[in-house]
């Protein structure tokens, strides 16, 4: 035991300690004017610093606040306190809250789509080493300033049994109504739930509501272009072709008897116990899959066909997420740097996209995700990268409060679609107007 110790104290000084030695896994770039040593940090008062972030998956939770809690090993007057939150939507209104309240964390995690919500509480992140090492990084700066550093990208995916597919006779879908008329029958047969659908939590809806109609405009710059529209909502938009087709989806009733009464987790249990035979989702939910089922013997996943004929091209919503930046009011901001240093240019960072099953953004770092693999050589289809819209985007979203979450939720309630386009178009207009 004193000789594993010895060991592993000598490895985190090297780590940490020398500048080269060339492995995937050692911080990238030369980074000596941030990269802390355990001697220079002996020097420092003792700090905290505090760390907020959230995911679904508690068991990713539980490991990772653990790794970056090692952080205190490379620099031992820092304490890391760390916060989490099992949904970004929780997550971003405690936030919002915080943030009125001048409290945010020291380290706050961000999706693309709230960087601009917190810009001006950001502190920009250009000079870090990591950051020219991040292939996604510079996509999502805000006036020209690199204000959060992604950890991963990844394909979104629709997951399915192909036990049940084969016990039914059915083919991959590669078109909507193939999609819907492959649900439709499987509902039929009456064994098994097509889909599981939590939308009590709103969220898992996201791949329909959200992201469809960016795939159905064919533009990766869509949330721009609709911000100079006052009615990008009217029939014929990509919003009302793409909504149109959520519709049958959801009027095909083959979510389970009352999708709005079943959360997420309810909901994957009902897939993970092959009790549903299909869910959409990102690749995030393949460790949690697996974590649960135990094996991936009985999973494979086809990109969402969003398209209604085969020769159009198939595209599939590439996500990059979870964004970490440092809070440019934090008293500790040395320390913060110090943190996205080691966050991203070591085996922490290593260990996080491997936990997570996801794509690297890092240069020299390569994730072991064989599934993802097996995706990319099964199936013919073009990336299509989500972009979260500039500040006048988001300056209309927040001014009516738009979710397409929610709108979900309402579409599956039974609201009609032109009362929402309507009352979307008639908020958007006076949004614009204001402004």
């Amino acid at each position: 035991m004193k000789r594993k110790l010895v060991t592993s104290v000598l490895s985190i000084a090297l780590t940490f300690g020398l500048a080269g030695c060339g492995d995937k896994t050692t911080p990238t770039g030369n980074s000596s004017s941030v990269t802390p040593t355990i001697a220079d940090s002996k020097k420092e008062d003792a700090i905290t610093l505090k760390l907020a972030m959230w995911d679904s998956d508690s068991g990713f939770l539980d490991s990772w606040t653990k790794k970056v809690k090692e952080f205190s090993n490379v620099m031992p007057n820092v304490k890391m306190e760390v916060e989490t939150f099992k949904s970004d939507g929780d997550y971003l209104q405690a936030m919002k809250v915080r943030l009125a309240a001048n409290e945010l964390p020291d380290i706050i995690e961000l999706k693309p789509n709230f960087i601009n919500d917190f810009k001006a509480e950001l502190l920009p992140l250009d000079d870090l080493s990591v950051t020219s090492k991040n292939t996604k990084a510079k996509q999502f700066a805000v006036d020209g300033k690199v204000l959060a550093l992604p950890m991963i990208s990844f394909p979104e995916l629709v997951y399915y049994h192909p036990s049940v597919f084969k016990e039914l006779n059915l083919s991959v879908p590669t078109t909507w109504e193939q999609f819907v008329s492959a649900l439709t029958t499987i509902k039929k047969a009456g064994k098994y739930q097509p889909y599981a659908m939590g939308g009590k939590d709103s969220w898992p809806n996201y791949p329909f509501n959200e992201f469809m109609p960016m795939l159905a405009s064919g533009d990766e710059n869509y949330y721009d272009k609709i911000a100079a529209m006052d009615k990008p909502f009217d029939k014929g938009t990509p919003f009302y072709q793409a909504y149109s087709d959520i519709q049958k989806l959801y009027d095909a009733k083959v979510m389970g008897a009352d999708p709005l009464g079943l959360s997420n987790d309810q909901a994957t249990g009902l897939f993970e116990a092959k009790k549903a035979a299909v869910i959409a989702a990102g690749l995030w939910y393949l460790p949690q899959y697996q974590a649960k089922v135990g094996n991936i013997d009985d999973l494979a996943a086809f990109p969402l066909p969003a398209r209604h004929s085969e020769t159009e091209p198939l595209k599939v919503m590439t996500f990059t997420d979870n964004f970490f930046g440092i809070n440019n009011k934090s008293k500790n901001k040395e320390a913060a740097k110090k943190f996205q240093e080691w966050m991203f240019g070591s085996d922490a960072y290593t260990f996080y996209v491997n936990k997570k099953q996801s794509n690297s953004v890092m240069d020299g770092v390569k994730a072991d995700v064989p599934f993802l693999n097996d995706f990319y050589k099964t199936n013919k289809f073009e990336e299509f990268n989500y972009r979260p819209g500039g500040e006048n985007f988001n300056k209309y979203v927040n001014a009516i409060q738009l979710d397409w979450k929610k709108l979900g939720q309402e579409m599956m309630g039974g609201t009609a679609l032109d009362k929402i386009s309507n009352d979307l178009n008639n908020n958007w207009t006076k949004a614009r107007a204001s402004k």
